[in-house]
């Protein structure tokens, strides 16, 4: 099949209606004449000629029966001075019929056709419907004009024809536009390795050209970001473990000069060196954890035990907050002895969390660690009394290289902490959730790991 273009197929669906339409009137229609034709209906002028032929039995026969009325009509008779005597029609209406056919000299009246017979000593008065009607009677009653049955007829079916024309022609354009929204979705997540399907609809081929040069044009920007971003960090990671190893002879030698017989100004440069050589590693250090791909980090998942993890954070935190001269409020309630995850990194994690916990709490300030266990969910809480994170920060803090407004920054922050922390959680089926705390007026920060890898013993 050749690709088709959006009008033809819209005048393929107008000539099919039409068609359809077409088709729907001369079925009825022809149904209609058969009808008629077996004497199923009896159109107004069968009725009408039926009508005038019985007229002169109905003058000069002796007296009117009922059976002697044609089929189709109702009847009343009068005297010759108007008087009601009788007939199907009944006392209640004969007025009105007497004075349309007698008085008016009318032989139509609202959806009535009079006929006037002038009997020798009273009148018959014949009334029958101005439309074509069904010569069964149980269908009279519930139709009385065939004509309308049919007129409606056609049009029902042609509001039908109508929807299931619309309904196929919205599902035959429905499937060509999937295949835009397919497309646009595929792009939207990012997945750009796929071959696009054309759907041999002119206008939505022409979209599908523009998406797949799209496509191609934005994996190939992708794929050379990723390929310049990681050569970046290549170098960058391979400069920063270069720099460790002098780094280390510097700060050893600077530690040896403590052990000679020094002058006090000799000292204190030995100070400086040794200072400023642990400063640099602390550079050195960062920069290997901006270069990691924590994306693609493998963890070493083994059975840890909690009480030995909480032991050694402990320790760490409980020198880092005596030297700040802060006091740790150490809170951990019911938690599960053994947890499966990556001991180094759950480390890492909270000490990053907690030290920048003591970093933005001020002296002589307190910082709070606690631990609530909530069904499939273990949750670190560290809060602090300092100035807490500002609404830049809520909402940026865990991103790479985020540097924080003054109430929260420092030489010694570069951004980094709450990105590693962030990551490490996610690894571990976790998330992480950044709040200012109302009771202690600083920053909360919440870690929140899965327990689905709970180790039963």
């Amino acid at each position: 099949m050749g690709v088709k273009k959006l009008r033809s197929v819209f005048m393929r669906y107008a000539l099919c209606l039409a068609f359809t339409v077409f088709i729907v009137i001369a079925v009825n229609a022809g149904a209609y004449l058969f009808c008629v034709s077996i004497e199923a209906i009896y159109p107004l002028t069968s009725i009408s000629a039926a009508i005038e032929r019985e007229k002169d039995t109905l003058q000069t026969v002796r007296q009117i029966e009922e059976s002697d009325i044609p089929y189709f009509c109702e009847y009343v008779l009068f005297t010759k001075d108007g008087r009601y005597k009788g007939g199907s029609i009944g006392w209640e209406y004969s007025a009105t019929v007497w004075n349309t056919c007698m008085e008016n000299g009318r032989t139509s009246g609202g959806a009535y056709l009079y006929s006037v017979v002038e009997r020798e000593e009273e009148i018959l008065i014949l009334r029958y419907r101005m439309t074509a009607q069904f010569g069964n009677v149980a269908l009279r009653s519930i139709f009385p004009s065939a004509d309308w049955l049919l007129i409606v007829t056609i049009l029902l079916e042609i509001l039908l024809s109508l929807v299931v024309i619309s309904f196929i022609f919205g599902k035959y354009l429905g499937k060509k536009i999937d295949k835009l929204l397919t497309v646009v979705h595929k792009i939207e997540q990012q997945d750009l390795d796929f071959e696009i399907q054309k759907s041999r609809l002119f206008e939505v081929d022409q979209a599908l050209d523009a998406l797949d040069h799209m496509r191609l044009a934005l994996r190939q920007s992708l794929t050379r970001q990723w390929h310049d971003d990681k050569m970046r960090q290549d170098q960058l990671s391979a400069l920063a473990h270069d720099l460790k190893t002098p780094l280390t002879i510097i700060r050893g030698n600077a530690e040896l000069l403590f052990d000679t017989s020094l002058s006090t100004e000799q000292r204190e440069c030995a100070e400086y060196i040794e200072n400023s050589s642990l400063r640099m590693q602390d550079y050195v250090q960062t920069l290997i954890e901006a270069t990691k791909l924590w994306d693609s980090y493998k963890l070493c998942m083994k059975k840890v035990n909690m009480d030995s993890l909480l032991l050694e954070l402990k320790n760490q935190i409980d020198g880092l907050c005596a030297v700040n001269n802060i006091s740790l409020h150490w809170d951990c309630g019911h938690y599960p002895a053994y947890i499966t995850a990556d001991h180094d990194l759950l480390i890492r994690m909270l000490i990053n969390v907690l030290s920048n916990a003591v970093e933005h709490t001020p002296q002589g300030g307190e910082v709070i660690f606690e631990i609530e266990e909530h069904s499939n969910e273990l949750s670190f809480l560290i809060t602090d009394t300092g100035k807490g994170f500002s609404d830049e920060a809520l909402k940026h803090a865990t991103e790479q290289f985020f540097m924080e407004d003054d109430s929260r920054t420092s030489k010694s922050h570069y951004g980094i902490g709450l990105y590693v922390a962030a990551s490490i959680a996610k690894k571990h089926n976790g998330k992480i959730i950044l709040e200012n705390s109302a009771v202690a007026g600083g920053a909360k920060v919440t870690i929140q790991i899965s327990l689905k890898n709970l180790v039963s013993i």
